[in-house]
């Protein structure tokens, strides 16, 4: 029928695809490279840490705490995968200790899954869809394959995790190039991304496996037909992942998921409900015996926080300071959600082959699975893994929408024009409010969150170290472990700082000390007063009748650190 047949704006996107694609890749660019030295305006916790560790490990072989080419990286005793500082390494290298270098590995791997979102959709959506449809289903994919790469290119939610020098985003990009091996029968590559991201993320160790396992069941027959090379994948799988899985299973390494373990957090909601279950069976309520048993409120409160990830206020909506989030904005667009809706129905008209859209929901179905286990739900980077099939279902939304207008004939030639001018708008004014909100809105709201004023008050140590016998740091609020910060501002000597005794301990609250520099709560009326003794602190470190040498504020204006000496002259 003459509704079913290709646009000539089809016909020129196929012609033009690889232009289109070129473009996608350059906005992509820009988004995650512009000014990514000054937003976020200052390395994170997580920033200081990985770059100076891949510093020391470039530098002596071994991490803070002296021990040579770790397999986790210990990092306030957190124990976390270590493979994104290795990545990391080469632009310390190249261009030193800086933000940048730390967020460069983040950035170039985020631009690669944009192109290897194009090339997945075209591997997922090769099988024939329908036989009775009379439609060119090569250019259909081709247009789905820009849509989905365009919109991985300007979600928000991808560009937030992407300009972080964290490795949640390693873990993801590895996996869809995973993907789109296992989709082109290269299983051998496909075992050694599906590896390397199970070594990227903490939530990689669990959305991994069940994603292999998910494959194996889906494409088993395939996957038979090729078995010597399937053998040779799981033997490498094997040698590159078990030496990382011994150590991930140590005790030391799972103190973090013991700290964050949502059950464990939420111990005194259990003591009420064994309080009401205790009374339920002296009155002989069943219901209330059974409502009030541990695991079934431990069931409960994992699924509260898996469905927290699906409430459309987190998804669209962000409603004050909520962490990895642009402020006044959700995760993803309101458009974008509209078409994930449209792609879903899609896939329930098997409008694209029924393995494929299996393998799409799989990967947002588990991406939040690690987030439903820990605290701090919903989670964007522990539920990031479900990007790249949000932003693919939401293609698929568009074209299907666009193909269903042809029911209405003539009328819907102009539905369907109006339909792509206005998805072009909100596409540029919603990339406009993202830019605004990100570039502008962003450092002044949130500058607190990377300690913004930390690494200002260490510059200003810098210029006046040599004026103070001893230098105490606050290791509290603000200036929370600040002696990480302070060893990557100033690029610290890691060979001198082994020396000096390392990193002991890097937990919680935990004071260090190294050449004349200490890290610790301040509490003010206990400390010597010497003028030798420079003083950083928070703001409420200090009574009010000190004047400080200077003090830091946060970019929205807020005074935040105190630096003060020889407080009685």
């Amino acid at each position: 029928m003459k509704e079913h047949r290709p646009s000539l704006l089809l016909m020129e996107i196929r012609n033009m695809r690889h232009a289109f694609l070129f473009i996608i890749v350059v906005l992509a660019l820009f988004l995650r490279l512009w000014q990514l030295d000054s937003v976020p305006p200052a390395p994170s916790l997580d920033e200081v840490s990985i770059g100076w560790n891949a510093y020391s490990i470039m530098k002596t072989g071994s991490d803070e705490y002296g021990t040579p080419f770790p397999l986790l990286l210990r990092a306030y005793d957190d124990w976390r995968p270590i493979l994104y500082v290795y990545l990391v390494m080469p632009f310390v290298w190249l261009f030193g200790l800086t933000a940048v270098s730390v967020r460069l590995p983040s950035v170039i791997l985020s631009v690669l899954s944009v192109v290897a979102t194009y090339f997945l959709v075209k591997e997922l959506l090769r099988d024939k869809m329908d036989k009775k449809e009379k439609v060119d289903r090569k250019e259909i994919t081709n247009y789905i394959a820009l849509l989905a790469a365009g919109f991985v290119a300007i979600s928000p939610w991808h560009i937030y995790i992407s300009r972080l020098g964290h490795e949640v985003n390693a873990g993801t990009a590895f996996l869809i190039f995973a993907l789109l091996f296992f989709f082109r029968k290269s299983y051998i590559l496909a075992s050694l991304f599906f590896s390397l991201s199970f070594m990227s993320y903490q939530s990689e160790k669990i959305i991994v496996p069940l994603v292999v396992i998910s494959l194996a069941l889906l494409f088993y027959k395939e996957m038979l037909q090729r078995k010597k090379q399937v053998i040779l994948a799981v033997i490498l799988g094997m040698v590159i992942t078990i030496p990382f899985l011994f150590v991930s299973f140590q005790p030391d390494a799972l103190i973090r998921f013991k700290g964050t373990n949502i059950l464990s957090a939420n111990e005194q909601e259990f003591i009420d409900h064994a309080i009401k279950r205790k009374e339920a069976i002296e009155q002989g309520d069943l219901m209330g015996i059974i409502r009030h048993n541990r695991r079934i409120v431990s069931v409960e409160i994992i699924a509260q926080q898996y469905f927290s990830h699906f409430n459309p206020n987190w998804l669209f909506i962000n409603r004050g300071h909520e962490a990895h989030k642009v402020p006044h904005m959700g995760i993803l667009w309101i458009g974008e959600g509209v078409l994930l809706v449209i792609g879903l129905f899609a896939l329930y008209k098997r409008y694209i082959p029924l393995r494929s859209g299996i393998v799409l929901l799989i990967l947002i179905l588990t991406a939040s699975l690690p987030a439903s286990i820990t605290t701090g739900a919903p989670h964007a980077m522990r539920s990031f893994t479900a990007v790249p099939a949000v932003q693919i279902l939401a293609g698929v939304g568009a074209v299907f929408m666009y193909q269903s207008l042809g029911i209405l004939g003539n009328l819907g030639i102009y539905v369907r024009k109006l339909s792509i001018g206005l998805l072009a708008i909100l596409a540029l004014f919603s990339i406009r409010a993202f830019y605004i909100n990100y570039f502008y809105v962003f450092p002044q709201e949130q500058s607190d969150s990377f300690q913004y004023s930390l690494s200002r008050a260490i510059s200003y140590v810098k210029e006046h170290e040599y004026q103070y016998d001893h230098i105490v740091f606050s290791n509290e609020d603000d200036l929370y472990q600040s002696y990480m910060f302070y060893l990557f501002n100033t690029k610290y000597d890691p060979e001198k700082y082994q020396k000096e005794g390392g990193t002991i301990s890097g937990g919680y609250a935990e004071s260090h000390m190294f050449n004349k520099y200490e890290f610790r709560p301040i509490v003010w009326e206990t400390e010597d007063k010497a003028d030798t003794i420079l003083y950083i602190g928070n703001i409420h470190d200090f009574p009010e009748t000190i004047s400080p040498l200077e003090t830091i504020v946060r970019l929205n204006g807020e005074p935040s650190i105190a630096i003060v000496a020889n407080p009685s002259l």
